[in-house]
């Protein structure tokens, strides 16, 4: 990174799946080499932020996704860093909200954000650590707050992370946040305590317990399964999105859903796909699943399973399913993905197109999930 890195815009790239897909014309957005961790910021249609944040060693890389009609958003941003030439500098951008580009803010620059109703975000950061090795920051907690009004008046001085931490460590630090957010968790948790065998015993409680769950579709196959996923409640009814899988990749897809069925079902043999809408409203969609995993104990099963409309919701599906998708309007989701072992000397096979008039085909049971590492190494590539 260089000495005092700027704000930028980076354009995504964009990759349309062909006409044999079960979900022909879905579009994924690229807004990285899969390089980097990520969470999402699902905004309800009233939410508003009140501050700027400050991050003394998070590099925000950040892209919007809203309904048809969405207005860009407003970024408000000051340079914060006391020994940088730019300090005290204000900038104000407005970024689309279609996922076209992505904004990089740099650790040290506060930001503030308008118009974010109904928008998701991605954020695909980067974690940098201070020089001094003796420095109290942590990744965990690295977010100062001050009001529009404050800042406005006078700008805080920091001092800017320069030191990237090693991919390896950033996507582990990623993953205790996203474990910690498993089933759902809030911004603050509750001490609880409680005395067992007289010695008395204090919990952190961090669980989502009050709020209303989603309302998870019922699968009638055993290779299809609906959960909830890692997510944190924020305020004015808004989620913060976690991984769920070990590599800690996801791709954004948005998809104008047809009102008929296509003509072909798509498969994936070797890989494990964990399905999530992404925006807060979202359309309704069936998606017909057919169970043709050889083990299966439903195999040769069929069943229209409504996708889940709740962005804190999560739909499997294993190898060997197959899958095609109806319904109206346009959806923002998310696919997450474990890549498995073929069990022999052939590649995985990562995708299949079926037509769904054709002799359908059996899917033997895939090998264990490759680890974590090498299936980034494989999506960076």
């Amino acid at each position: 990174m260089s000495a005092f890195p700027k704000p930028h815009l980076i354009m995504t790239k964009t990759r349309t799946m062909g006409a044999d897909s079960g979900l022909p014309g879905a579009r994924h957005i690229r807004s990285s080499r899969n390089d980097r961790p990520y969470h999402y910021m699902v905004h309800s249609p009233h939410f508003a932020y009140e501050e700027y944040a400050v991050h003394l060693g998070q590099y925000d890389r950040l892209s919007f996704y809203g309904p048809a009609g969405a207005g860009p958003v407003t970024v408000h941003m000051y340079d914060c860093r006391a020994d940088s030439p730019e300090y005290d500098r204000k900038l104000k951008i407005d970024v689309p909200a279609d996922g076209s580009c992505v904004l990089a803010i740099p650790p040290g620059y506060a930001h503030w954000f308008e118009q974010l109703g109904t928008v998701t975000t991605r954020n695909d950061y980067s974690l940098h650590a201070p020089q001094d090795p003796a420095s109290k920051w942590s990744p965990l907690d690295d977010n100062a707050t001050y009001s529009v009004a404050d800042m406005d008046r006078a700008r805080p001085r920091t001092v800017a992370n320069t030191v990237e931490l090693p991919t390896a460590a950033q996507f582990l630090i990623s993953k205790v946040v996203s474990r910690s957010w498993l089933g759902g968790a809030t911004e603050q948790g509750v001490v609880a305590s409680a005395e067992i065998g007289g010695e008395l015993h204090r919990y952190f409680i961090d669980r989502d317990l009050t709020g209303q769950q989603p309302v998870l579709p019922a699968s009638e196959l055993a290779t299809v399964t609906t959960g909830i996923g890692s997510y944190q409640s924020i305020r004015d009814d808004s989620y913060g999105i976690g991984s769920n899988v070990e590599n800690g990749l996801a791709d954004t897809m948005v998809y104008d859903i047809p009102a008929s069925w296509p003509q072909y079902f798509s498969s994936h043999p070797h890989l494990t796909l964990k399905l999530s809408p992404l925006l807060y409203d979202n359309p309704e969609m069936d998606l017909q699943l057919v169970d043709r995993r050889a083990d299966s104990p439903t195999f040769g099963a069929s069943q229209i399973l409504p996708f889940p409309q709740d962005s804190r919701a999560v739909l499997t599906i294993e190898p060997g399913v197959l899958m095609r998708a109806r319904g109206r309007g346009t959806l923002h989701y998310r696919v997450e993905y474990e890549v498995h072992d073929s069990r022999g000397a052939r590649l995985p096979e990562l995708f299949v197109p079926v037509h769904a008039d054709g002799l359908l085909p059996t899917f033997d049971a895939p090998g264990a999930a490759l680890a974590g590492n090498v299936v980034r190494e494989l999506a960076y590539q």
